[in-house]
């Protein structure tokens, strides 16, 4: 626009607390704060109102007062949303929190220990100074992308909502002898001591898309008396090798440490994945409600291993041992021995404990010592050794035989071993029209379980639908097969038997049929049938 008149600006100076109203163009220099300002003018000069403008500065408090922030969602660069305020630039971006803002790095060089510790203090514990509990200051702790070097566990205190940018991308790296992470009440007291005092005990605790990796033989993270904690899409990572495969009761990538009177309880872990750990989840403790869902376990010792130390008469926090602990979705792979192991009690009876497995995955490369399908060494993929626990829909991608006098190379190796119940997913096959002795399925190492078989066969017209139980010893397969039919005959007669190998009868138990000659009419039949085994 056109020059059309310049006028000579004048200018004030003094205290903030003495900054008159300025004329149009005069500036005014705030010598306390070290702040500049300018008249607007008149709204008759076309000025938008009449006040001062602030003229940003070294000295200015920009984020509080020069800048403000109104949300306009789609209308972008448009009229604001109606229901829009404005707000301090300060104060939109306190509505976000970074660790970086307490001086953590993330380069994998500087200490970040004490800066994203008193970050989680600051946010969550010291701010917990009224008897009410300020929940504005709750906010979710950012973790931007980096590795962050620790040597000693990050306490882990109540309401902490911790938020990284993925697996792998944010990663709280560990060197000391201690977990990655453990949790803490909101007075700062640590396991043996939370709660004292009325403090409040760990309790809705979130975190995800974190790495907690530990580069020494020590754990990724303790659960120490707290409720309601969720991991949604974590890492935790060890340093256990397969070169040497040992186990280290010290290696453990999830546990739990409780009191009698204050057990953990409620917590999740969903797509979040387990390796390099000698144990990958170990859990002892009083521990009830306990999820895994859509994870992965891979290179460890032991998968999960529920109840090791586990002795109600002699230890605080261990009356009753984990309960209802379920596994579901998840997949297993490259374990040296039992994928999911529940150890008996040591010294009374313990309660049921509801460990469940149910839709997983397990890789041929589970229970084997790390030495391949065959080995000699197998173990069973799932071992219970308590009562009331369960696989159901599992998938079982290893399958071994053994001779009954075992003189086999293969080692007596179930799916599941102990005090359980398996069950399999309904499998369809077509029975041929007159064949004899034909083998529908084989089940392996099924001396001294129990083998239930649902099933119902269509051919033609007509159909049956049945239960065969089975008993398996090494002196034998005994078996009853009930069934009613529609009609007349279906012409298919199911039988079982001991596998042999050679001349050697193995303790692998094979369902087998048999169907008449029907030329043709009404030809082949079809079974479908749903297994439980019981071991």
């Amino acid at each position: 626009m056109p020059i059309v008149q310049i006028s000579r600006i004048q200018h004030r100076r003094g205290k903030r607390t003495d900054l008159p109203q300025l004329a149009a163009g005069e500036l005014g220099w705030v010598i306390d704060e070290q702040r500049l300002f300018i008249g607007n003018g008149t709204v008759s000069d076309g000025a938008p109102a009449v006040g001062n403008t602030e003229i940003v500065t070294a000295g200015s408090s920009a984020f509080t007062t020069a800048l403000n922030h109104t949300y306009k969602g789609y209308l972008g660069d448009q009229t604001p949303i109606t229901t829009s305020v404005s707000r301090t630039l300060q104060k939109r971006l306190d509505d976000y929190v970074s660790v970086k803002d307490f001086g953590a790095v993330g380069d994998d060089s500087t200490s970040d220990v004490t800066s994203i510790q008193n970050a989680i203090n600051e946010i969550y514990i010291d701010t917990d100074t009224t008897a009410d509990d300020d929940k504005r200051a709750r906010r979710i702790l950012f973790f931007p992308a980096g590795i962050y070097r620790i040597n000693t566990s990050l306490k882990i205190p109540p309401y902490a909502h911790l938020v990284g940018e993925g697996p792998d991308k944010t990663i709280i790296r560990n060197s000391g002898n201690n977990p990655v992470m453990i949790t803490q009440d909101d007075e700062e007291n640590l396991f043996g001591s939370i709660g004292n005092n009325s403090a409040t005990t760990p309790t809705q605790i979130q975190i995800s898309n974190i790495t907690l990796r530990n580069t020494v033989a020590y754990g990724g993270l303790s659960i120490d008396n707290a409720t309601k904690v969720y991991f949604n899409n974590c890492k935790f990572q060890g340093s256990y090798s397969t070169l040497n495969p040992a186990d280290d009761s010290n290696s453990k990538g999830v546990t739990v440490r409780s009191s009698t009177a204050l057990p953990c309880a409620n917590i999740v872990f969903n797509q979040c994945q387990f390796t390099k750990f000698a144990r990958l989840v170990d859990m002892s403790m009083d521990v009830t409600n306990v999820r895994f869902t859509d994870c992965d376990f891979n290179t460890a010792y032991y998968g999960a291993i529920i109840g090791d130390e586990w002795d109600s008469s002699t230890t605080d926090g261990m009356s009753v041992g984990p309960r209802d602990v379920q596994f579901n979705g998840n997949s297993w792979s490259t374990i040296s021995q039992q994928a999911l192991y529940v150890k008996p009690q040591q010294t009374v009876e313990a309660p049921s404990r509801n460990i469940i497995s149910h839709g997983n995955w397990y890789s041929s490369t589970v229970g084997n010592n790390f030495e391949g399908v065959g080995s000699i060494r197998e173990v069973p993929i799932i071992q219970y050794d308590q009562d009331e626990c369960s696989s159901i829909m599992d998938f079982f991608e290893r399958s071994d035989l053994r001779r009954a006098d075992g003189s086999s190379e293969l080692n007596a190796a179930p799916e599941l071993q102990g005090i359980g119940i398996q069950d399999k997913a309904i499998k369809s096959i077509t029975l041929t029209d007159a064949t004899t002795g034909a083998t529908i399925n084989e089940y392996p190492a099924l001396a001294g379980k129990g083998l239930r078989i649902k099933y119902k066969i269509v051919r033609g017209t007509l159909d049956r639908t049945g239960e065969l139980v089975v008993s398996a010893s090494t002196n034998g397969v005994s078996y009853d097969d009930t069934f009613t039919e529609s009609g007349s005959d279906v012409g298919v007669e199911l039988t079982v038997d001991q596998k042999t190998d050679g001349s050697s009868v193995t303790n692998t138990v094979v369902l087998k049929y048999t169907t008449t000659d029907t030329s043709g009419t009404p030809g082949d039949a079809t079974l479908d049938y749903q297994t439980t085994i019981i071991a």
